[in-house]
């Protein structure tokens, strides 16, 4: 390394390792990693095989269970759902009215996104689908609504005409809860 003059007011370095007291020592070079053998080191356990290379599993069915207290606090919601009256006029009667039965239900702490949030699919007949975590609940304009249970083997959770008994229907495109 070459070394600045201290003519143009900058103090020159004296840290080359060259100089100082590592002057003469040999560097270790780390070898190639082609030389290295892989052997995994004490205490460590080898990551699995890539998907490619195991074997296919055996097809079995896929059990989503929910905790008991989960399971409870449905049951519970679905009851409170069940006691909306009058039935909601618009989407958002409808979806005061499922936060209205949330908190009857004791289920504070649970939220629901509000029908302005841009993360919710709109459609073209006004209808909006906001996603939970294992539910979807779809609102038509008219008030109507249907929440999706989203677990295998995914089924209709509850389901609620509008004012003057407008029927739920589904939004073409609604590809979150078509196959349910």
């Amino acid at each position: 390394m070459s070394k600045i003059s201290s003519a143009n007011g900058i103090s020159p370095r004296h840290d080359s390792p060259h100089d100082g007291p590592h002057a003469g020592r040999p560097t270790r070079v780390a070898p190639s990693p082609a030389c290295v053998p892989r052997v995994p080191a004490p205490g460590l356990t080898q990551l699995p095989r890539p998907a490619a290379a195991r074997q296919p599993a055996a097809p079995a069915r896929v059990k989503a269970l929910r905790t008991l207290e989960t399971r409870q606090r449905l049951h519970r919601l679905r009851k409170e759902l069940g006691k909306i009256d009058p039935p909601p006029a618009c989407a958002q009667d409808a979806h005061a009215d499922i936060l209205a039965a949330m908190a009857r239900a004791g289920l504070g702490g649970w939220t629901l996104p509000a029908l302005t949030d841009p993360a919710n699919p709109r459609h073209a007949d006004g209808s909006v689908t906001v996603s939970l975590v294992s539910h979807a609940i779809v609102f038509n304009a008219g008030g109507a609504f249907r929440i999706i249970d989203l677990l295998p083997p995914g089924s209709v959770y509850f389901e609620l005409a509008g004012r003057d008994g407008a029927a739920f229907v589904l939004p073409c495109g609604c590809a979150t809860v078509a196959a349910h």
